[in-house]
């Protein structure tokens, strides 16, 4: 695929040759040889687990007292009945929601279990308002046992201050063996970076790393205290979180500096790192304030900051129940067009080929092979194109049916890929398209889909045009960022109806 033949190219969208190798995979030409390779594993993705687990752990809590105290209240030979069932059960809802709206579940809450107990005590104050107010308003109390309503809620509160005590010694033992360690990196040699600096490294327990200063300005002298830790550009920035592990990207610019930060923004996006400005030195004195707190340091979220539920506990198990579910009740239909593709044709089966994943990491992307294998097998990378020769019959049908997508199942249960997210495309077109289109590598924040925002909004197929590409590349940005448990129901759904009417796939 030329790409100098396309059509409506953006001059504004084109990017330097050497920085969108470095935006490839962060392997070439790093600046500073103290840069080494860490573990990939990230604090960011074990945080969300844990406050997960608070969670489960506070509803298995409030259903343990409601029943404890009922049987307190009448005996353990007591029956109970329907509407005993259900009030349990709506308490226990009133009560979950409750502590949520006081956001007792913030992942900075669980440095200390003093630090909880205002956001507990007012989650349950709230939560026992509400069922007493419905309770009343409805009747319902005259039903229930005063003194089972009295037991169960010192049974709740307990019992929530020792689910919160349990995950406490979980959180602590994981922050001894170096875990639950945070990892950051500040962007500009200033003084605000110099104070973010010395407050972390000041604050007692912050279980924060910070790794290094990255600068574009390096030929300004900087702090003398940052020199020692001055790792190089922003470019070099790139490819250091492809290759360590990087929490957070802390921005200490002066917010004046309105175009560099935009600039700096546009970079950043393209890799899976939450990015944070830090305000003026005058909102520091006001605690108060509603920001959320780095080790004391107030700071705002800018960009990629639901990159982490995208990639943490909720999302990889609604990959593996799809997958699972569908690999067990299509497995005689995946049988079934093995055999038929081995009748066809002569060849392998499975097609197999390299593409970026989540960061840019390489993997292999398995699909039912739809070419002849002279073609399969080149190493030139050709979209598929309307009346393709290459195309057998078989694979003209499973392409117009995508029955050839199928054995990409296999590659979200081993955790190459998500069933919903921005479709992988081959190498050869992220790196063409990468030095063209300024964001495009953003689309590498989360794991690849099966299906995506993109295709079902008409984006399917062949992409032979730089507008089409920038197209799927803004419909891929805006499910990462607005991404939910329901929006890939949506995208489920509407793939079954685009697979069905499609018209670009060839």
């Amino acid at each position: 695929m030329d790409l100098s033949k396309m059509n409506n190219v953006d001059p504004a969208l084109a990017v330097n040759k050497e920085e969108m190798l470095r935006l490839r995979d962060g392997t070439r030409d790093l600046e500073s040889p103290r840069i080494v390779r860490t573990a990939k594993s990230s604090a960011r993705y074990r945080l969300p687990f844990v406050v997960n687990l608070l969670k489960v752990s506070d509803i298995a809590a409030l259903l343990v007292a409601n029943y404890g105290g009922f049987f307190l209240r009448f005996g353990f030979d007591a029956t109970l009945s329907q509407a005993d069932h259900l009030f349990i059960y709506f308490s226990t809802l009133v009560m979950s929601v409750s502590l949520h709206v006081a956001k007792a579940y913030r992942e900075r809450l669980l440095s200390s279990l003093y630090s909880q107990l205002s956001t507990l005590l007012a989650g349950v104050m709230g939560g026992w308002s509400l069922i007493l107010m419905f309770g009343y308003l409805s009747s319902m109390l005259s039903a229930y046992s005063r003194l089972w309503f009295v037991f169960s809620s010192c049974a709740s509160f307990a019992l929530l201050l020792v689910s919160r005590a349990a995950v406490m010694q979980v959180v602590q033992r994981a922050r001894q063996a170096d875990k639950l360690t945070e990892t950051i990196v500040v962007v500009g040699a200033t003084e605000r970076a110099e104070m973010v600096i010395n407050f972390i490294r000041g604050t007692e327990q912050s279980h924060i790393k910070i790794l290094g200063v990255f600068d574009d300005r390096v030929e300004r002298e900087a702090p003398v205290s940052l020199r020692s830790q001055m790792l190089g550009s922003t470019n070099t920035l790139l490819a250091f979180i492809r290759h360590q592990r990087v929490d957070r990207v802390v921005v200490a610019l002066p917010w004046v500096a309105t175009q560099r930060i935009e600039a700096l923004l546009k970079k950043l996006r393209t890799v899976p790192v939450r990015i944070d400005l830090v305000p003026s030195n005058v909102v520091w004195q006001f605690p108060g304030i509603n920001m959320e707190r780095l080790a004391g340091v107030p700071v705002l979220t800018v960009a990629n900051g639901r990159v982490d539920e995208q990639m943490g506990l909720l999302k990889r198990l609604e990959d593996l129940v799809i997958s699972t579910v569908l690999l067990v009740l299509i497995s005689p239909l995946l049988l079934l067009i093995a055999l038929v593709i081995k009748l066809d044709s002569p060849g392998p089966v499975i097609f197999k080929q390299l593409r970026h994943g989540f960061n840019n990491e390489v993997f292999e992307v398995y699909k039912f092979r739809s070419m002849t294998v002279e073609d399969s097998a080149s190493t030139e990378v050709r979209q598929a194109t309307k009346n393709d020769r290459r195309v057998t019959r078989v694979g003209r049908f499973l392409r117009r049916s995508s029955l050839d997508e199928l054995p990409q199942l296999f590659n979200v249960l081993f955790g190459h890929m998500s069933i919903v997210g921005p479709r992988p495309h081959a190498i050869q077109h992220n790196l063409e398209f990468g030095a063209i289109i300024l964001e495009y590598f953003g689309r590498h924040n989360v794991k690849p889909g099966i299906t995506g925002w993109a295709q079902v909004n008409g984006l399917r197929g062949e992409t032979d045009t730089v507008d089409k590409m920038h197209r799927r590349v803004e419909y891929d940005l805006d499910y990462i960022e607005n991404w939910s448990l329901m929006l890939d129901l949506k995208i489920l759904v509407m793939t079954a109806f685009a697979v069905w009417f499609q018209e670009t796939a060839y």
